[in-house]
Formats: structure tokens, C-alpha cells, sequence
């Protein structure tokens, strides 16, 4: 499931903070560790992750269900 949410960048931080307290993070994070970002939005294009899509200005940042996807990377899906 991929929730869209377009802030300010003025409110970013506080809407960072937020995701972070629901237990999103980042794609960056999950990319530099080894997760297939590709694979990981097929899975939330699925229904099978949840996912936020932050629109920032003319930037777009990913944030996936960290205990989702720590499951769906122990099942070798991603």
C-alpha cells in the first residue's frame, strides 16, 4: 500500500520526524544496506509493503515499513 503526501519543505522536518516515529525509513537507508529498491516498490505497489511517497518541492523521497521490509528481505523477496 503506497500512501502519497506532498509537504513544504519548511514542514519536511516535522514530517520526517513523524514517519520516523511510525517506523517508516528512508529508501536511502534501506539502499545503502543492500535492499532492492526496485523489488521493494513492486512489493508496495502489491499491497504487500507499506510505503509513503513524499513529494518535497520538485523532489520525490521513499519511505518504506521498516518491519516490513526487514521481513520481506528475511524471506529474500527483496
Amino acid at each position: 500500500m503506497i500512501k502519497h503526501l506532498t509537504v513544504e519543505r519548511d514542514d519536511f522536518s516535522l514530517y520526517r520526524d513523524w514517519m520516523k516515529s511510525q517506523g517508516f525509513i528512508s529508501a536511502t537507508y534501506f539502499s545503502v544496506n543492500g535492499f532492492d529498491l526496485k523489488k521493494m516498490k513492486k512489493l508496495a505497489e502489491a499491497g504487500k509493503l507499506n510505503a509513503i511517497c513524499c513529494s518535497v518541492g520538485k523532489s520525490v523521497k521513499w519511505y518504506y515499513a521498516e518491519n516490513q521490509t526487514e521481513l520481506a528481505y528475511l524471506r529474500g523477496e527483496v
